[in-house]
């Protein structure tokens, strides 16, 4: 089999992972209104460092965009909102992944706060809520506390090298 069909293979099964774990957070009770654990980062974080940034933003793109199609919030606020914060998201995860000023789990608290200022303009700017504002607080310390997880869950894989074994193989 081509070398790059199997790397897209590989790629597609963790575009698959990411919406399942978008999809299933949406069921863990969180106490603030629309906070999630950000899950699904975890995935584009690890694609960060082991593939090319273009395939690691073409899962979180279409992540986003299935995860939608599937909850019935295509072209909603709520959409709008996941599209901003995960585009923010990635383009910072990038340039700090590449820099190489923070481990993984800097790189995820960064992303996971962008992601969620990211959010945060849309409501005020489509929804025209500035009441959202008193939030910030308790959402910008839950942003850290998840992307710490999430950070923390993706360098304890990437010292792992399990893709890199698995692509190894592949090639």
């Amino acid at each position: 089999m081509n070398k790059d069909l199997k790397r897209w293979i590989v790629i597609s099964m963790l575009m698959a992972m990411a919406c399942v774990l978008s999809y299933l957070e949406s069921f863990i009770p969180v106490f603030i209104p629309g906070v999630k654990l950000g899950l699904a980062n975890v995935i584009i974080l690890i694609m960060l460092y082991e593939f090319k940034f273009y395939e690691a933003g073409i899962v979180d793109l279409l992540r986003i965009i299935v995860v939608a199609l599937i909850r019935g919030t295509i072209a909603s606020p709520t959409f709008f909102m996941s599209l901003a914060g995960g585009i923010l998201s990635y383009i910072v995860m990038l340039i700090f992944s590449k820099i190489k000023i923070f481990s993984p789990i800097g790189v995820s608290a960064l992303g996971s706060i962008s992601h969620f200022l990211g959010q945060i303009i849309v409501v005020i700017i489509i929804i025209n809520l500035d009441a959202v504002l008193y939030y910030l607080p308790f959402i910008a310390v839950l942003s850290i506390i998840t992307g710490v997880l999430s950070g923390f869950i993706a360098r304890t894989y990437l010292n792992r090298s399990i893709t890199k074994n698995v692509l190894g193989e592949i090639e």
